[in-house]
């Protein structure tokens, strides 16, 4: 079992590792300032990818990322030439402003499981499963994938840490492949992904044996698997493609022998739902839910699994996102903006509070300043509510950054924080 507290990281060890960055340390004319305000709202942001300098950010918004006691997070450095998700890993400390690499492995589809600390990503050219718990560092293998079968699509833990669950495809339909280094709804990947009704898997490594399960096979392009934060056998995942075009959101019970079943079947030409989550509790399926061609029929949507009865918040034009996270005591959502591309100096981020069957939405920060095309927002809340957690490209490439949140939406258990930068080192595993 590879110890990366058994030795320092050296800058050739970095190298080896596939961690070409250094050169673009010197991408910004001038330093990316360590914490600055927002011109709009006057709210507080931290640079948090602060070394080295690159392309960097958070994970998908539906991913855990951070320790329950908020002082950890994850940042991803990227390596677009490994893939779209691909990237070193590194852990933030918002105590001491430390960043410290978790492991030289390459990794993809990265996710968190909090209570524990281990961080879950397939390596080996997606052959593979690993861990790297992020307090101590200590990195192993889970499971080896079938010599026929890759681990292609991003992971998923269920409630007690006993599945790991990511989507796969057969390695006879994707031999010489080029790698995807863009995300795969840019461009024409995604019509051609779709339309090619490769074989996609749901496939399930058991943590402690390393054995893994076939759960479902289907010619249709699978993604965005999520485990219900409370059901350890209640997974949710979605049929991708084109949203006019798929009924998109499913859910599996994992154990019982049962069928996948739809979340919400679509009716109408142009209706389209996706960007689905969980809520904090695991009680319901939250979703963005529109018509594209009736004006004023867009609405974040929730679907009780219990009973299947539905909350609509309408969505107005001046908020509408691209992503919508719920926050860690349920009483509120917050949204990255992205969709007011006629105005992109509109652009923002919010917090959006239920009130009276309608969304009463709060400026956080301007997103003015991003490209949304290369660094979608995919927020994060830290337990704590104090931070939120985001990708952006404020000061020319990706980087990831969080912005604290009004004061009056903390729990009462948030943490002070660093109060000037902290030196970060690529040569310090322990991070102080």
């Amino acid at each position: 079992m590879y110890n990366p507290l058994s030795r320092i990281l050296s800058l050739p060890l970095c190298r080896a590792a596939g961690l070409a960055v250094f050169a673009a340390c010197t991408a910004h004319a001038t330093p990316i300032p360590a914490e600055f305000t927002d011109p709009d709202t006057g709210a507080k942001i931290i640079h948090l990818s602060t070394v080295p300098n690159q392309a960097s950010g958070v994970i998908y918004f539906t991913q855990a990322c951070t320790t329950p006691d908020s002082r950890y997070t994850i940042v991803r450095y990227l390596d677009r030439s490994a893939g779209h998700t691909a990237g070193h890993l590194y852990r933030y400390d918002f105590k001491t402003g430390a960043l410290v690499l978790l492991t030289p492995q390459m990794t993809k589809n990265q996710v968190l499981v909090p209570k524990s600390g281990n961080l879950y990503f397939t390596s080996d050219g997606d052959r593979a499963i690993y861990a790297t718990n992020i307090l101590d560092l200590q990195t192993r293998k889970v499971a080896d994938m079938p010599a026929d079968i890759t681990c292609s699509g991003g992971l998923t833990v269920n409630a007690d840490e006993s599945l790991v669950v990511g989507t796969g495809s057969l390695v006879k339909e994707h031999e010489n492949e080029p790698v995807l280094t863009t995300p795969p709804n840019q461009g024409s990947t995604f019509g051609d992904t779709f339309n090619r009704h490769d074989t996609n898997l749901l496939i399930a490594a058991d943590i402690k044996s390393g054995k893994v399960t076939e759960l479902h096979r289907i010619n249709t392009w699978l993604g965005h698997t999520q485990f219900s934060p409370s059901d350890p056998s209640l997974l949710m995942y979605c049929h991708e493609g084109p949203w006019a075009q798929v009924d998109r959101m499913w859910t599996l019970r994992i154990g019982d022998g049962s069928q996948p079943q739809v979340v919400l079947k679509r009716t109408e030409a142009n209706e389209i739902a996706g960007h689905e989550f969980w809520s904090t509790d695991g009680a319901t399926i939250w979703y963005d839910h529109s018509y594209r061609k009736t004006p004023g029929n867009q609405f974040l949507e929730g679907r009780a699994v219990a009973d299947g009865a539905i909350t609509r918040y309408p969505i107005k034009p001046s908020f509408a996102s691209l992503h919508y996270t719920q926050s860690p005591d349920g009483k509120f959502f917050v949204a990255d903006g992205g969709t007011v591309k006629e105005h992109p100096e509109r652009q923002a981020m919010f917090i959006l509070v239920p009130d009276h069957g309608e969304l009463r939405p709060i400026k956080l920060c301007s997103m003015a300043q991003n490209d949304y095309k290369t660094a979608e927002p995919n927020p994060h809340l830290t337990p704590d509510q104090r931070w939120v957690l985001f990708t952006a490209t404020f000061h020319g490439t990706a980087q990831a950054y969080a912005l604290e949140m009004p004061r009056e939406y903390w729990l009462a258990d948030a943490t002070p924080v660093r109060t000037r930068p902290v030196k970060s080192s690529l040569h310090s595993r322990r991070g102080r």
